[in-house]
């Protein structure tokens, strides 16, 4: 998971808080838009086959039919250390069904890495942080 961190903007978000209520709602929709920016382009440097595998039922239950690249996933909202934070991607601890991609973006004891989400996190997140700015600024009408 890379991370993106957003600073300097305290005093937009104290502007924002003086909406009361629809702060925290204006906040968190302006992280989903910011977040969405980065799944999208991590979603398009994941590494695709030419074809996905189909299962073959009973035994293969776990195949999906579907590319890892087509699920990247961003979670919900929640407060870590007092920061709300959106994690976006595939994570270390994943299980899913498109768990081996976290072997491609860390490596392993016999593989290389081979990284498509820090990269593209490098590469849009002033566009993640121009998009969570354009939103707070609209709901304040600035």
């Amino acid at each position: 998971m890379a991370k993106l961190e957003i600073q300097g903007m305290q005093h937009l978000l104290d502007k924002l808080q003086s909406l009361g209520n629809r702060a925290k709602v204006v906040e968190n929709r302006a992280l989903k838009e910011g977040a969405e920016i980065l799944r999208s382009e991590i979603a398009a440097r994941a590494p695709r086959s030419d074809s996905p595998r189909q299962p073959k039922p009973p035994s293969q239950t776990w195949r999906t039919g579907e590319h890892a690249a087509d699920n990247i996933k961003m979670s919900g909202v929640k407060q870590q250390d007092g920061v709300k934070i959106i994690d976006v991607g595939i994570q270390k601890s994943d299980n899913s069904h498109y768990f081996y991609l976290k072997f491609k973006e860390w490596g392993t004891s016999k593989m290389a890495a081979e990284p498509f989400m820090e990269p593209a996190v490098n590469d849009k997140k002033g566009e993640a942080i121009d998009k969570v700015k354009e939103v707070i600024l609209g709901e304040l009408g600035l």
